[in-house]
């Protein structure tokens, strides 16, 4: 009895080192940085890490700031491009990043990335105070969606593992670290990584620390909206921060950030390719961010003199 159990043990180990190897060599799961809450309350990432995005050839970089993008300092003026995955870019080269391509356009300024996974609008807000901290930026490009301002209300979801508003309290929840030690250990071991990826082990799939996109939509609310803006007036510098919105965004939105002071770029794929990666991919392409670098820079330009 005790042989055949060592034969079953000595299977299965053979077996998960073929897994093992298979999911590393082919890149089937993403690598991803680890997370700090710093003294502001932002989640960013540990500096020094690498690594690759899922079947990528690419290598990905945190910097000495904590985040995966661009970042100039040694500039007179600096532009600070904020957002969610879609700047955050982890599954795109650097060169395709808006901080890359703006340059292109506008080479007299430094850009300074700051993009994370699960960024909401009032988290991106609270972005710019640390970026006046750390560098005092020029201009700060926001990059936003509907759902990006949805995320924001805690009344709507509460999402503990990004900053929301509570608007009765009027106060920021601040973020907490959502990494057990069940995920930081599974990290490790890409065969058990990829399986809990693909199937829902211990915690569902909206817990899991992967790029995705949650639909958190109530339904545009007049009165909540205003209560959103009339917070970041009370809390923030309207004068410097751009709102750039995607494509398909709800104009209510659109149209009650003009009225509360926000500069406004509305972002415009109609009549063009797709800009998204791939059928199961939504982010933008290097050839999308390309595209919306192009719009952003023709707003961009005459501000910076």
């Amino acid at each position: 009895m005790s042989k055949f159990l060592l034969r079953i043990f000595i299977l299965i180990a053979m077996v998960y080192c073929c897994g093992e190897i298979i999911v590393r060599v082919y890149r089937l799961t993403p690598d991803i940085p680890r997370r700090l809450i710093d003294n502001s309350g932002i989640q960013r990432y540990k500096p020094g890490q690498s690594g690759y995005y899922a079947k990528s050839d690419h290598k990905w970089n945190v910097n000495d700031f904590g985040w995966l993008g661009v970042a100039e300092i040694n500039y007179d003026k600096t532009i600070g491009i904020i957002g969610d995955s879609y700047i955050e870019n982890i599954m795109n080269p650097i060169d395709c990043n808006q901080g890359t391509q703006l340059k292109q356009y506008v080479d007299n300024v430094g850009f300074f990335e700051a993009g994370r996974s699960g960024v909401s609008f009032i988290e991106a807000m609270e972005i710019t105070k640390m970026l006046d901290t750390l560098i005092s930026t020029e201009y700060n490009l926001i990059y936003v969606s509907s759902n990006d301002f949805y995320e924001s209300f805690s009344s709507n979801k509460r999402y503990k593992d990004r900053i929301q508003v509570d608007l009765q309290k009027d106060s920021i929840l601040k973020a907490k670290m959502k990494a057990p030690k069940l995920k930081n250990l599974i990290y490790n071991f890409k065969l058990i990584y990829y399986l809990y990826l693909r199937f829902p082990l211990f915690v569902n799939q909206e817990n899991k620390n992967v790029i995705q996109t949650t639909k958190v939509n109530n339904g545009f609310d007049f009165v909540k909206f205003s209560g959103l803006f009339e917070f970041c007036k009370k809390n923030y510098n309207f004068e410097k921060n751009i709102l750039v919105f995607h494509p398909g965004t709800e104009e209510e939105i659109i149209e009650i950030s003009k009225n509360n002071g926000f500069k406004v770029i509305e972002l415009n794929s109609e009549g063009d390719k797709s800009w998204v990666l791939g059928k199961h991919e939504g982010h933008w392409s290097c050839y999308g961010h390309t595209q919306v670098a192009k719009q952003v820079q023709a707003y961009l330009k005459p501000l910076i003199k």
